[in-house]
């Protein structure tokens, strides 16, 4: 049976997503999951200093409850839990983050989401409007991240841990916006957050955990 590795830059395990992914999957695969921050406390994190140049980061503790943590934190610890996952047999782990991520030391494989996402964006919106959904507001600062000639940026955000209580709000936003294609780029946005939008919009809707775990499926056959 092949081995996957799903490493969250929160807390495993993430029962949110986890059997959306492994019903996409199918039979034959091994998951094993592990997370960035499963040795940390919420106090550990709350010690965090935040720098103005920080890259932001959004993710989920064990309890369901919403963290926010930098990049130059979780780095070392993404690669301390992908030696860990290859020890134990895995040769493909994908980070189940949408963020910027540099090439990883591994024996084998390791996806990183934003790549994919580009690569599908770029093929399916040569001009037109982008709209991008963030977890966090900070973040969307970052959406020039998917800038290009001829394809305008409108950001926007929802937390996905936080409950749906401004899910209609954002759909209302986006209609008003009137973007050609919608972007769900955080791991955490289920299929319940792309319904909504995709029926108050009436654009197509990326929903990025479901596409990278396609591309997952391809890679693992």
């Amino acid at each position: 049976m092949k081995k996957i590795g799903m490493l969250t830059i929160g807390q495993s395990p993430r029962d949110d997503i986890l059997p959306l992914l492994k019903e996409i999957l199918g039979e034959g695969f091994e998951i094993l999951e592990a997370g960035a921050l499963d040795d940390l406390s919420k106090e550990d994190l709350d010690r965090i200093e935040f720098k103005p140049d920080d890259y932001l980061l959004i993710s989920r503790m064990r309890d369901g409850t919403q963290v926010k943590i930098t990049k130059r934190l979780i780095l070392p610890l993404l690669q301390k839990r992908i030696h860990e996952l290859e020890g134990k047999g895995v040769r493909l782990t994908v980070i189940m983050c949408t963020g910027k991520f540099p090439q990883f030391e591994s024996k084998g494989l390791v996806v990183t989401p934003q790549e994919i996402l580009k690569g599908v964006l770029k093929a399916s919106l040569k001009r037109g409007k982008l709209a991008v959904v963030y977890p966090a507001q900070e973040q969307t600062r970052m959406a020039s991240e998917f800038s290009r000639e001829g394809v305008t940026i409108y950001s926007d955000h929802l937390s996905p841990y936080k409950g749906k209580d401004d899910l209609e709000q954002l759909a209302a936003r986006l209609s008003m916006e009137d973007p050609d294609l919608i972007l769900l780029n955080c791991f955490g946005f289920g299929s319940d957050v792309k319904k909504v939008v995709a029926e108050r919009t009436g654009r197509p809707v990326i929903q990025s955990n479901t596409l990278v775990a396609k591309v997952l499926k391809e890679l693992a056959s």
